[in-house]
């Protein structure tokens, strides 16, 4: 989970869980380094519930599948104990639009009784409608798209009418219920060539109103949905992006810092170690398990096997192998850039290390 404001993550930080993961962590990461499996679970597992969908994103193709959902309330309870006891922390639930299912609650609470952080990342449309039971419901955090400063250009590349507002609605009436503790509210805009210039506008709407705000560059992966958008949209500006950055606390953000210097030294996103099957992994609405978001390679499905066999299975093995040493893509997402930036510091890489050269295949 990415964070921009660090002291809004205190509860979280200070958890035993996240303490007993970082060792863990760290265990994973020194044995990347010598070519070894890692003898730990994942530090984050996320999950797409479903990919049913009542947005319509331009960025995003999922919402086209017609497959319906087929992992279970009790398939969610059985991988949160086999969790808990690989030492994972971070669990991010998403889509699709996860809050479409009727049950995301029942799943949220089997993650978050055995006392794993609970990332809920959803459009937002539904906020308003649902509120009361996502701070019931023990997540830790819940992450909103905004993608943009005012309602023509979010409507436009949700391709929802009125989306903007309802979205605002739901985070304003999820700040007005009063509780002794609520999740970490976060907005986040996806970054793209048809909304660029609103950057700064959209941080300066939302700072001291959400907990904490975030930039997601978009991607394009033809394997795991992210196909909407022509060419021209994905080509982002580095001398746009520094200029909406300055006279924001973003100016000085490690993560957009390096982003748009290798836009100018290289044209294209950061080449960073990468850490998929290692201390990340990915399972869809259907069970299968993937080393990251990009979905690239199907390592097995929990409907046949337990997770924790297939992250120590030999197939798991040789895909790691082959990313340690000829990873072809390229992503600059918020989860899997900051974990790239701590595994680095936990095997005592430094990010010196990590230099930016011209991709092989881009996203």
């Amino acid at each position: 989970m990415r964070f921009n404001n660090i002291g809004c993550y205190h509860h979280v930080m200070l958890s035993k869980q996240f303490l007993r993961t970082i060792w863990h962590s760290r265990r994973n990461a020194l044995a990347d380094l010598r070519c070894q499996p890692p003898p730990a679970g994942p530090y984050m597992a996320e999950f797409d519930i479903t990919y049913r969908c009542n947005c319509r994103c331009r960025m995003c193709q999922r919402w086209n599948d017609p497959r319906p959902e087929s992992l279970t309330v009790a398939d969610y309870r059985r991988l949160a104990i086999e969790f808990r006891k690989m030492a994972v922390h971070q669990i991010s639930v998403a889509g699709g639009e996860p809050l479409m299912r009727k049950d995301v609650f029942e799943i949220i609470r089997n993650f978050s009784n055995e006392d794993l952080s609970v990332n809920l990342c959803t459009n937002g449309m539904l906020v308003e409608k649902y509120a009361p039971q996502i701070i019931a419901s023990g997540a830790t955090c819940i992450t909103i798209s905004l993608d943009g400063a005012c309602a023509d250009s979010h409507d436009a590349i949700r391709g929802i009418r009125g989306s903007y507002e309802q979205v605002c609605a739901g985070i304003h009436r999820l700040l007005s219920l009063k509780r002794n503790w609520r999740p970490i509210l976060r907005v986040r805009m996806t970054v793209s060539n048809l909304n660029q210039t609103e950057i700064r506008a959209f941080f300066q709407r939302w700072q001291g109103v959400a907990d904490d705000v975030l930039l997601q560059p978009v991607h394009h992966c033809g394997d795991s949905y992210y196909t909407g958008m022509q060419p021209a949209d994905l080509a982002l500006n580095p001398d746009i992006l520094s200029e909406q950055l300055e006279g924001t606390s973003l100016a000085g953000d490690n993560y957009m810092g390096t982003f748009i210097n290798s836009l100018r030294k290289a044209g294209t996103y950061p080449f960073f170690r990468c850490f998929a099957g290692v201390l990340m992994a990915r399972i869809d609405p259907w069970g299968d398990v993937y080393p990251c978001l990009e979905q690239h390679e199907k390592i097995g499905s929990i409907k046949t096997q337990s997770f924790r066999d297939l992250w120590r299975s030999a197939t798991f093995n040789r895909v790691r192998d082959r990313l340690r040493t000829q990873r072809l893509c390229r992503c600059w997402y918020n989860n899997t850039a900051l974990i790239g930036y701590y595994g680095n510091l936990l095997s005592k890489t430094t990010l010196k290390k990590s230099t930016v050269q011209p991709a092989a295949t881009d996203i």
